[in-house]
């Protein structure tokens, strides 16, 4: 059922790759508030759905479902993976993933406790499974405690993934890493049909062992 997906899969990250690279080059000339929204949109689309694709294609991969004509090779996973993020870095280092999981586990926090507590002497007090009784300053106070550490942990891990992110969709690692998946999707298409003992390796295929 997948198998027209793998089988069309140079064709996709040809333009993929297409695509990539005239968002790299638009990123590495333009200001950043010049850049082409039009292009920004079409990246994130983009890197979307080579993701998905890409799944498939580790799915095939990893099953061995595909026939031979349409397998697919480990680099070719490994370009749409770093191409795609690529692509998918700069709206990610934009959204403020602390402060998103913060307010999640606020929230589950304060729901698990109106949920669970039975409130007490005009809220001064809340009763826990009817075992325990503890001042409600304390309740709250150990959820902001909770709320802070959460906040600052994922604070920490999302300032090094900021850094990674702003690594990945820097112009020109964006524009080699799409020129490396089209010539990737182009010698897939091309050299086979030079010399049927190519395989689908592309680049792989022209790498001396």
């Amino acid at each position: 059922m997948l198998e027209p997906v793998v089988e069309f899969l140079p064709l996709i990250i040809l333009v993929a790759g297409i695509i990539g690279l005239a968002y790299g080059i638009n990123k590495f000339i333009k200001s950043k508030e010049q850049e082409s929204d039009l292009l920004k949109f079409l990246a994130l689309g983009t890197s979307i759905v080579i993701g998905v694709v890409n799944l498939i294609a580790i799915y095939e991969w990893l099953l061995d479902t595909a026939p031979p004509d349409v397998e697919v090779h480990w680099l070719t996973i490994l370009l749409i993976f770093l191409a795609g993020s690529s692509m998918l870095g700069e709206p990610l280092k934009n959204t403020p993933i602390a402060a998103i999981i913060a307010l999640v586990v606020f929230g589950a926090l304060a729901g698990l406790l109106i949920l669970f507590a039975d409130f007490e002497e005009g809220l001064s007090r809340i009763a826990i499974g009817e075992i325990i009784t503890i001042p409600l300053w304390l309740v709250i106070l150990v959820i902001v405690i909770i709320v802070g550490l959460v906040f600052l942990a994922t604070l920490f891990t999302e300032f090094t993934i900021d850094r990674i992110l702003q690594l990945i969709s820097w112009a020109p690692v964006v524009i080699v890493l799409s020129l490396l998946l089209v010539i990737q999707g182009f010698l897939i298409l091309l050299l086979p049909t030079i010399d049927t003992s190519y395989g689908v390796g592309g680049i792989w295929e022209l790498i001396p062992l």
